[in-house]
């Protein structure tokens, strides 16, 4: 059963905590969990130019964020058709916005996919993190290790997509893997669904369904006001939520054990999608 609430000042000031142990070289932004592709709109006509930015931020209100050519691995748009590049080859050095045509109706998936990033926190700050994005096989491990004092040495990458709509045919493009290591797949179109209806997404890491992931869904509806619901993954990766109407966003880390103990203690895998519902 999900839980349901409002964003309130408690959670706000439990986010803030966890950002004070940051080395002070790194910018609050640089490490914001919430990390989505959002399109200018949702739904469009097939032959619409559509401007995608990727935001960073807290509780899916954030900035845009210029990433840096060489910290892509892939930046890629899929539908019915193939798939494409949306990293140009003279592109500069940081891209910002990026703008895609819809040369075809249905449904266009687009996927982007970083390098690993260097992150250390301090220990309390590190435990406050692994609490709120519900990590408990990693605050277990450390306490079975000795290791809940000291801070933490992580390298992350992000694996988000977003799905946008051409026209009133949906089709099965939402429902490809791209191939990065943490997938959020729904099992069935969004765009084929209605408010109120029950959506299921399936999570899966290194492609074997991931159970016991901490999952949200957020939604923020046409008078900007936000709710976010949290689920564990089944035995099968699945969780399952009620669609709501407006700009909506399915999100979770998961994070393992490094296997170069130089480099970092954790690798942790930053996953997003975004989608549109009417």
């Amino acid at each position: 059963m999900s839980s349901l609430f409002r964003i309130n000042t408690n959670n706000v000031l439990k986010k803030f905590c966890i950002t004070t142990g940051l080395l002070v070289t790194m910018s609050l932004l640089a490490i914001a969990h919430e990390f989505w592709i959002q399109p200018d709109r949702f739904f469009a006509n097939a032959g619409d130019a559509v401007r995608l930015t990727v935001r960073v931020g807290e509780h899916f209100n954030g900035d845009r964020w210029g990433i840096r050519k060489s910290r892509i691995v892939t930046y890629q748009h899929l539908s019915a058709r193939g798939s494409s590049s949306l990293v140009p080859a003279d592109a500069a050095e940081e891209l910002t916005d990026a703008e895609l045509t819809l040369a075809q109706p249905g449904t266009h998936l687009i996927s982007l996919f970083t390098t690993n990033r260097y992150l250390e926190m301090r220990a309390d700050s590190f435990l406050l993190y692994l609490k709120e994005d519900g990590l408990d096989d990693v605050i277990s491990a450390r306490e079975q290790r000795g290791e809940t004092s000291r801070r933490s040495r992580e390298l992350y990458r992000r694996c988000v997509k977003t799905l946008i709509q051409a026209g009133n045919q949906p089709d099965d493009t939402y429902a490809r893997n791209t191939g990065m290591p943490l997938e959020i797949i729904p099992t069935q179109n969004p765009y084929s669904q209605k408010p109120g209806q029950p959506a299921e997404f399936r999570i899966l890491f290194n492609s074997q369904p991931l159970a016991g992931a901490l999952v949200r869904y957020w939604n923020r509806d046409a008078a900007n006001h936000l709710t976010e619901e949290q689920q564990r993954s089944d035995a099968q990766g699945h969780v399952r939520f009620r669609l709501r109407a407006g700009s909506n966003m399915v999100s979770l880390v998961k994070m393992v054990p490094h296997t170069d103990k130089a480099a970092a203690d954790w690798q942790s895998y930053w996953g997003s999608l975004t989608f549109g519902c009417r």
